[in-house]
């Protein structure tokens, strides 16, 4: 009998014990669930408040963002598997009118941010700078206005920023150097005055783009010594100074140059020939002097020469002959003379030639047009250039555009030349 109620009473007690369990297991549950609603709530806050500051949606998106939907189904949204948090906030290309409320920054969760092609404006809320997880910040092509905040170059997670074609004015602040994960930088067209010293501790920089602004003064050293560099745009700024002759050895992965308009001067790099990754060379309207150094030859990854309006000297080498990838050859108002190396012609995979407003002579090789099938302008006006118009002209069967004019050319006019089919433009006046 003491066995018996023993045992009734163990189980009892087991009994008790489960159901405490469950119970404090269903309160543990709400406390999640109650704690995760919260946490979305407050990212459905933060987002009605950038409804609000929506002046202009012609698109009608934001309908769509309604209490009566949750946060993830919402236009743009995509939540995070794991915590169900705003992850992702892309309404790109939505052609939305406002401005970016400073609840934005209560996201805490968000990763990526892109309003690309829209027309947000007003100044940019240091609030983003509690966005410790962004990764990606995109506003290009908007209107937005004023300084950079120093609060965002606080993002040490953040790996590429796009501001492109906004009005940002001032200084690129030297907190930039903060974000040791940034990988690409891209603030093209609008007016930033100075790039810091600061940058060149981005190790792991990839792009730096800050074409068409108001830089001024040489660059600074440091931006040199990026070494995981691939592309640098800072066309259309008003930079002085020279390039070093040992950009290559700082610039070991470098691709894509592009110095065009600015105040460049001195002699072109010597050893910018070693850049054995560069693919495209834009270096024209700047005041750079000196002749084209026959390594030019070793670029054999080159597709496009860009080296317009400079202040060059001596021949065109006939080793450019051997850049066997080369598409674009562009070489007007750059003082060049002597004969066009008949090399240039067999190089099957140029597209455009331009050599105008030059000091060429000589007449051009009989075997024009049988070596660049796929040649669709052919520009060398202005230049001292003598004999017939070769007949075999007529092989570049793609080409489009032929000016020859303001030079001495004499004899016939090919008949041929009324066989090329895409032929838009024939310039042979004043020969």
């Amino acid at each position: 009998m003491h066995i018996s109620v023993t045992m009734h009473t163990m189980k009892r007690t087991r009994f008790s014990l489960m159901l405490l369990l469950h119970c404090c297991m269903c309160s543990f549950t709400g406390v999640v669930v109650a704690v995760q609603n919260k946490n979305v709530n407050t990212d459905q806050l933060a987002l009605l408040a950038l409804k609000a500051h929506i002046t202009s949606d012609p698109q009608k998106i934001m309908t769509n963002w309604s209490t009566a939907t949750s946060v993830c189904n919402w236009v743009g949204i995509t939540c995070g598997a794991r915590h169900l948090r705003v992850a992702v906030l892309n309404i790109s290309y939505f052609d939305l009118t406002g401005s970016i409320p400073p609840e934005l920054g209560n996201l805490s969760f968000l990763v990526q941010l892109d309003f690309t092609n829209n027309s947000f404006r007003d100044t940019l809320p240091m609030e983003l700078s509690r966005l410790h997880r962004l990764k990606l910040i995109s506003f290009g092509y908007n209107n937005f206005i004023g300084s950079l905040p120093t609060e965002i170059f606080n993002l040490s997670a953040l790996e590429k920023i796009d501001l492109t074609n906004n009005h940002l004015s001032g200084s690129i602040p030297r907190e930039i150097g903060n974000l040791t994960m940034l990988k690409e930088i891209i603030l093209d067209g609008n007016n930033f005055k100075g790039i810091p010293n600061e940058i060149g501790t981005l190790a792991q920089l990839e792009v730096l783009n800050v074409q068409d602004n108001a830089l001024n003064g040489p660059l600074p050293v440091a931006v040199f010594n990026l070494s995981s560099l691939t592309q640098m745009g800072l066309t259309k700024n008003n930079l002085t100074g020279s390039i070093p002759d040992n950009i290559c050895e700082n610039l070991p992965s470098i691709q894509a140059l592009f110095l065009s308009y600015n105040q460049f001067d001195g002699p072109l790099p010597s050893k910018l020939w070693q850049c054995k990754e560069l693919l495209y060379l834009s270096l024209s309207f700047n005041k750079f002097s000196g002749g084209i150094p026959r390594n030019i030859g070793n670029l054999t990854s080159l597709t496009h020469i860009y080296l317009a309006a400079n202040n060059l000297q001596g021949t065109i080498p006939h080793e450019i002959g051997d850049l066997s990838k080369l598409q674009v050859l562009s070489l007007p108002g750059v003082n060049v003379h002597g004969v066009i190396p008949s090399t240039i012609f067999n190089m099957s995979s140029l597209i455009g030639i331009s050599l105008a407003s030059n000091q060429l002579s000589g007449s051009l090789p009989a075997n024009i047009g049988l070596g660049v099938p796929h040649l669709k302008q052919l520009l060398v006006s202005g230049n001292n250039l003598t004999g017939a118009i070769p007949n075999f002209i007529s092989n570049a069967s793609n080409i489009i555009t032929i000016d020859m004019a303001t030079n001495h050319f004499s004899g016939f006019i090919p008949s041929k030349l009324c066989a090329l089919p895409y032929l838009e433009r024939l310039n042979i006046a004043e020969n």
